[in-house]
């Protein structure tokens, strides 16, 4: 599949998982949706020569929640996701990543 160092933020088609230091997101384009999956995929501790990464827990994580967009998301960055929250749709908040080590579309 295609490997990015960027994804676009006027993307909207494709399912799409980015990986952190800490942890893998997949977006869903065509249903609009942000799952965490927090520890997996990244680098092991201490792989790259940097201080090991703690693993944030998150409200939702291994849920599926509403994506509204990508402000940024580039290899080597934090990136920046706007989603609303499950239970209060008036609820909009910012999901902000460690570290993008990959991005790859999937489908």
């Amino acid at each position: 599949m295609a490997h990015l160092t960027e994804l676009d933020p006027d993307t909207s088609e494709g399912v799409w998982t980015v990986v952190t230091r800490t942890s893998t997101y997949l977006l869903d384009f065509e249903e609009m949706t942000l799952l965490r999956a927090p520890g997996v995929g990244g680098p092991p501790p201490g792989a790259d020569g940097d201080d090991p990464w703690a693993v944030s827990q998150l409200r939702r994580d291994s849920e599926d929640i509403p994506l509204l967009g990508v402000k940024s998301c580039r290899i080597g960055e934090s990136a920046q996701f706007w989603v609303r929250a499950v239970d209060d749709p008036d609820v909009r908040t910012w999901r902000i990543t460690t570290p993008v080590v990959s991005i790859e579309r999937i489908s």
